[in-house]
């Protein structure tokens, strides 16, 4: 296959050149290819054309109080294809104290992948890193990168405050990074109690309950420990201006291996949606917040202090969002694989917060390179996986329900238009999107294992 005539944009560089795909591979990178015989041919004048974007944070068919998330790994990888993303990263619980048989039970899930993947491990507090350390390494082996803990849903993952120190100790000595959700489970506690006596748990008093402070202590207790132990840490779905303030000063100290995320919603929606009729469609955690906290995320994003935008793509339809009575036990989640790429091209470089450059770095290299799946993945590089996006920067759409591809059967981004989408995807050198137009099969997505 040769891709002829468009923008190759990285994280350094935009240039013109021809792209050669050979098998699954890039073999040709230059500014003038001339086709063989009966080489497939791509013309993409007009065009940019982006490495695969990487979600790296995503719960298909995400389990929980007997419900399952409506998006499962063939769903879900068709919907973040349509978006041009050719790989992301999903979540394994542990099973019977075994991390192992987690991810095997987990893998029974993805004979329908359409997209590449891979997972990070989630433990809970039945978890010891003392005596299970050999686990770790276990998994290490097999490929897995990351642990996934959590500060808060007591008696489900959160873990207790003795096992902090230990893990992250246990997580370096294994070349494990430990994504942590980051919410103070004390505040949220309090809070649930006050809220619940003055019968306020309507949806629109979860940021109430689950504040910014919550963010903002969890969030500087564990980067304190993770710094004092030399641990690498990713904070996931970073949603407040204060809970920012933190990793931005912990940013500034040089040897500590300190990530950050964010997501579209914490970027572009405010907390006004929780007062609405579809109030319920909005609900996640952490919550919707304020225009300011928008802003201050930019202002990470655009400093560099944020390393990736991921989306936490976690789907229910409105039937399994009408279950539950309150903010307490609605099922918390939105879709979101499909569009980041275009809200990021559309609100971020098209306003001039980021460059095209920084946009590839922030949904595509830098997730390659924090979870070990890089030069493989994350760029336009000889012998790279041929993971391209065709892009179409002219291209405009409002957003809605009829033209994304979740079966949540609703965008959260109802009425946004983005200018700037994905035309083509191509993964592993094979066309899964063709013309804005899923072609893919199951069984083709691959687990993707960590360098």
């Amino acid at each position: 296959m040769l891709i002829k005539n468009g923008l190759v944009v990285t994280a350094t560089k935009t240039e013109k050149k021809d792209i050669r795909i050979v098998g699954e591979k890039i073999k040709e990178i230059e500014a003038k290819l001339d086709p063989y015989m009966d080489e497939e041919l791509i013309d993409a004048s007009g065009k940019y054309i982006f490495p695969g974007i990487i979600d790296s944070h995503t719960h298909f068919s995400l389990h929980a109080r007997g419900i399952t998330s409506i998006d499962d790994f063939y769903w879900g990888g068709r919907s973040a294809a349509l978006g041009g993303v050719t790989t992301h990263i999903d979540f394994a619980d542990m099973e019977d104290s075994s991390l192992m048989k987690g991810l095997e039970k987990r893998f029974e899930e993805t004979r329908d992948s359409v997209i590449d993947f891979h997972f990070h491990m989630v433990i809970n507090n039945s978890f010891n890193p003392l005596e299970q350390n050999h686990q770790l390494k276990e998994i290490r082996d097999f490929g897995i990168s990351s642990l996934k803990a959590f500060t808060t849903y007591r008696n489900i993952y959160m873990l207790s405050s003795d096992k902090w120190e230990p893990l992250f100790k246990a997580a370096s000595e294994n070349d494990l990074i430990v994504a942590v959700h980051a919410e103070d489970d004390e505040i949220i506690e309090k809070n649930i109690m006050k809220f619940q006596k003055e019968n306020k748990l309507d949806v629109r008093y979860h940021p109430d309950i689950r504040p910014s402070e919550a963010e903002q202590k969890a969030v500087k207790e564990i980067c304190e420990i993770a710094y004092k132990t030399n641990a690498s840490l990713y904070i996931v779905h970073l949603s407040s201006e204060k809970g920012y303030q933190v990793v931005k000063d912990y940013k500034k100290l040089e040897d500590f291996k300190l990530y950050v995320e964010t997501t579209p919603h914490y970027l572009l929606l405010t907390m006004e949606l929780l007062n609405g009729p579809k109030a319920r469609l909005y609900l996640m955690t952490p919550p919707l917040r304020g225009k300011k906290d928008n802003e201050a995320l930019w202002e990470g994003v655009k400093k560099t202090f944020i390393d990736v935008i991921a989306t936490d793509h976690c789907a229910y339809n409105a039937e399994q969002k009408s279950k539950g009575e309150n903010s307490l036990d609605i099922f918390p989640g939105i879709p979101g694989v499909e569009t980041l790429l275009p809200l990021i091209y559309t609100y971020g470089v098209n306003k001039g917060l980021i460059s095209i450059n920084r946009l590839v770095e922030l949904l595509s290299t830098n997730p390659a390179k924090i979870f070990k799946l890089y030069p493989k993945k994350g760029t336009i590089s000889l012998n790279s996986d041929a993971d391209l996006v065709i892009f179409d920067p002219n291209l405009k759409q409002v957003l809605n329900s009829f033209n994304t591809h979740s079966k949540a059967g609703y965008t959260p981004f109802e009425g946004f238009e983005v200018e700037g989408i994905p035309i083509t995807t191509i993964l592993r050198g094979k066309v899964i999107v063709k013309d804005r137009k899923f072609i893919g099969e199951k069984g083709f997505g691959r687990f993707v294992k960590a360098i």
